[in-house]
């Protein structure tokens, strides 16, 4: 059997993501990113108004905790920590209520992210779209198990970030272990999400693929992100005490851009697979 050189493997590679790219334009998926962004922002503040009010209650008497979650959002979400530190502030007062308020405008908004995204794969994969009432369900579904990815995720890389502190020469170990941790959840959470959104789809077997792709680029495009906003781009020069606001719509826009390209990444190897190339 001739062995598959390597320049072949690379154009294959090539062909693959020409299409892939094509097959993404043609189904718009730019637009899709958008609606999508647009609707997790929307969320975005919802989930702070929750954070707000549990985090004021379980911070209330723990001043270092609380400096410490300012100090993480400071470093990975320039120019957002003020707004949730004065969110913060607030919850001291009205944390039970402004929980309640939070949770309840997350599920009203929070279901149309993921019912944008079960709508936009349906019409990806030719199946019919589900009745409005299970779709809402499906998109409880999805909020939960990506909620609890993020939020193991969030969980694994403090502990590791505090292990590191605790520890000489291991930094970059733990670093690496926090982001292959991270990859795992996010990959989890992905390729639930893409069979599950799916009435007639690839299943779990054939989701994985776009996930993995998907849960690699996603932290390091968000990292780069807040680095160029925090060093070179400025936000805060252009847009003053909106720069949080426009780093968080446009790192939710790359972000979901990356996770379409993965349905289309799955949706080229199923067709693939099954016309036998």
């Amino acid at each position: 059997m001739k062995a598959t050189s390597f320049p072949s493997v690379l154009s294959g590679w090539r062909r693959a993501a020409v299409s892939v790219w094509k097959e993404f334009s043609r189904h718009d998926g730019a637009q899709a990113a958008a609606a999508f962004s647009f609707y997790a922002f929307l969320s975005l503040f919802a989930l702070l108004i929750l954070a707000a009010g549990v985090m004021g209650m379980v911070l209330k008497n723990r001043p270092d905790l609380h400096r410490r979650a300012l100090d993480y959002l400071a470093r990975n979400a320039p120019g957002v920590s003020d707004m949730v530190e004065e969110a913060l502030k607030t919850s001291t007062d009205f944390g039970g209520l402004l929980g309640a308020v939070g949770l309840l405008g997350l599920l009203l908004s929070g279901t149309r992210v993921a019912d944008s995204f079960q709508v936009w794969l349906n019409r990806v994969w030719e199946a019919e779209r589900p009745s409005v009432l299970r779709r809402k369900l499906k998109s409880l579904v999805i909020m939960l198990v990506l909620g609890t990815a993020m939020a193991l995720g969030f969980a694994l890389h403090s502990i590791l970030v505090y292990a590191a502190s605790r520890t000489e020469g291991l930094e970059a170990p733990l670093s690496a272990l926090s982001f292959l941790g991270a990859v795992a959840l996010q990959g989890a959470g992905l390729t639930f999400a893409y069979s599950y959104a799916v009435e007639k789809g690839p299943g779990m077997g054939g989701s994985w693929k776009g996930a993995l792709l998907a849960a690699l680029l996603i932290n390091p495009l968000l990292l780069f992100l807040a680095w160029y906003y925090a060093n070179i781009g400025d936000l805060a020069a252009v847009y003053g005490s909106f720069a949080g606001v426009v780093m968080g719509i446009l790192s939710i826009y790359y972000a979901a851009y990356v996770v379409y390209l993965g349905a289309e990444l799955n949706l080229f190897l199923y067709r693939r697979k099954e016309s036998g190339a």
